[in-house]
C-alpha cells in the first residue's frame, strides 16, 4: 500500500529528534540596506521535542556561505542537520533550539556586524532574531543557556557577538575565526589589488561584475570577493556601496589610517578592549587547523595566549587539518557544549 503525507516544511531526509521550522524576519534593521539585499530573512530552526525552556545555539555561517544552507542534502555524506540529530542521539549534542542565521549578502557575508556599506546585521541578530525567539518559543532567558557559534567568518561573528553581548550569550564556540589580519587578509588584498585598479576604485563596478558573473570567471575570484567583502564590512565610505581601500592604488602600500580601521575589527585588537565582557562569559571554545589555508592558526594561538594571560578559562584545540575541514569540527563544539550543559 502506498502512503503519503504533507509535511509542514520541505525536507529530503529524516530528522528523528528535532522538528524543523523557520523563523521569518521582516527586518527593519536590514530595510534599505546599501546592497539592496533582501530585508525579509528566513532562519531555519531545529526545535527540541521536549516542552522547554530550551537552551539556544545560534549557528553562524562562513563567508560566501549561509548557515541555512546546512539544511541542503549532500552527496555521499550527511549535512550538518543530520550530524546534529545523530550526535544528540549519542549524547554528543545538546537538546536545544538551534537557529541557523540567514545573513548572506551580495558580497558573500556580513561578518555579523553593522556596516554603513553592507547593512546592520548585528542589529538584525541582536534586536530582531533574539527577541523573536523569546517571543515565539519556550526558550530559556538565562544567559548560561545561550551559545553563539560558527566557523571562519561565522567564528569571527561568534567572537564579536559573544564578547560584545555577554548579557545575551554565555558561551562562544569559534572554529578557525577570522583574525590576525596581517597574515589572513593582507594576502587577499594583494590578490584583489589589480582588480581594484581595473575597476578604477569603484566598489559599484566590482559589485556589478560580481552580480553579472564576470568576476567569478577570474582564477582567484574567491580571494578578490573576500577582499572586497571585508572592505565593505571594515572600512565603509559614507552610506552606500562604496568603501575605503586600505592599499595605495599605485604602490599597494598600506594606507595607515584605513588599515587601522581594519585592525580595529581584528579580534586580536577588539578582544583586549572587551576584557570585562569576556570575564562575564561562562565558556569559550576555540578550534583551528594546524594547516589553515589563511594562516588562522597563528591568530588563534595569539587569542589563546591572550586568554591565558588574563586568566580566562577556555578550551583550545588545534586539529591536524586545514580551513576546508572545519565543517567536521562543529560536532566538537556540540560535544563541548553538551558536556557543560549536562553539569
Amino acid at each position: 500500500m502506498i502512503t503519503s503525507e504533507v509535511l509542514k516544511n520541505y525536507r529530503a531526509y529524516e530528522v528523528q529528534h528535532f522538528q524543523i521550522e523557520t523563523l521569518k524576519i521582516e527586518s527593519a534593521a536590514l530595510k534599505n540596506n546599501p546592497l539592496k539585499d533582501p530585508a525579509t530573512r528566513f532562519n531555519p530552526l531545529l526545535l527540541p521535542r521536549n516542552e522547554g525552556p530550551w537552551p539556544v545555539v545560534m549557528v553562524l555561517g562562513g563567508f560566501t556561505g549561509n548557515s541555512p544552507f546546512y539544511f541542503n542534502p549532500k552527496f555521499n555524506e550527511q549535512n550538518a542537520v543530520q550530524v546534529i540529530d545523530q550526535a544528540f542521539e549519542r549524547g554528543e549534542a545538546p537538546e536545544a533550539l538551534y537557529v541557523f542565521v540567514d545573513a548572506l549578502t551580495s558580497w558573500g557575508g556580513s561578518q555579523f556586524l553593522n556596516s554603513a556599506a553592507t547593512g546592520n546585521y548585528e542589529d538584525y541578530i541582536i534586536q530582531e532574531i533574539i527577541p523573536a525567539l523569546k517571543e515565539h518559543f519556550p526558550v530559556s532567558h538565562n544567559t548560561q543557556d545561550w551559545c553563539v557559534m560558527g566557523g571562519s567568518s561565522g567564528g569571527y561573528g561568534a567572537l564579536h557577538l559573544g564578547s560584545k553581548h555577554p548579557e545575551i550569550f554565555g558561551y562562544v564556540g569559534a572554529i578557525a575565526p577570522d583574525c590576525f589580519f596581517e597574515a589572513s587578509l593582507l594576502p587577499e588584498l594583494y590578490h584583489a589589488h589589480p582588480f581594484w585598479e581595473k575597476y578604477k576604485e569603484s566598489a559599484a563596478r566590482a559589485l556589478e561584475e560580481l552580480r553579472n558573473k564576470k568576476l567569478l570567471k577570474a582564477k582567484n575570484w574567491h580571494s578578490v570577493v573576500n577582499a572586497f567583502g571585508m572592505a565593505s564590512c571594515y572600512s565603509a565610505k559614507g552610506h552606500g556601496v562604496e568603501f575605503h581601500w586600505p592599499l595605495d592604488l599605485h604602490t599597494a602600500e598600506k594606507i595607515p589610517a584605513i588599515w587601522e580601521q581594519w585592525l580595529e575589527k581584528d579580534p586580536l585588537h577588539f578582544l583586549p578592549k572587551r576584557i570585562s565582557n569576556l570575564k562575564k562569559l561562562s565558556g569559550i571554545y576555540l578550534d583551528v587547523g594546524s594547516k589553515d589555508n589563511f594562516h588562522l592558526q597563528y591568530g588563534s594561538r595569539q587569542i589563546s595566549k591572550f586568554f591565558k594571560s588574563q586568566g580566562l578559562s577556555h578550551e583550545y584545540v588545534e586539529f591536524d587539518g586545514n580551513h576546508f575541514d572545519i565543517g567536521e569540527r562543529r560536532v566538537e563544539v556540540w560535544k563541548w557544549l553538551s558536556s557543560l550543559w549536562r553539569t
